[in-house]
């Protein structure tokens, strides 16, 4: 059976067939991010990435994104263009936002 995932904050997915609802995640997380609430895992939208939740689920039931992963997906956007600045080294660089 594939695994039913539902990202529920920027950072957090939720696999929902993997938990048993033992809830350590909600109680590890040192921001109260996580809340379950109409059967479902929830999330206030603040998380900060320790990666607690997800050490810890017995179930391997959340998916964290961790900093790096994040700033590195920031800095390797596909929606980014490259800006043609010259570097000293003669290499083009730089992003520019669209």
């Amino acid at each position: 059976m594939e695994p039913e995932k539902k990202r529920i904050d920027p950072y957090v997915t939720w696999v929902a067939n993997y938990c048993k609802h033992c809830f350590i995640c909600i109680n590890i997380c040192p921001v109260d991010n996580l809340f379950f609430g109409d059967d479902e895992m929830a999330s206030q939208q603040k998380c900060i990435q320790c990666l607690l939740c997800m050490k810890y689920c017995p179930d391997f039931a959340l998916e964290v994104k961790s900093k790096k992963e994040t700033s590195l997906a920031k800095r390797s956007s596909p929606d980014q263009e490259d800006s043609g600045v010259a570097l000293p080294s003669g290499k083009k660089g730089g992003r520019l936002q669209p």
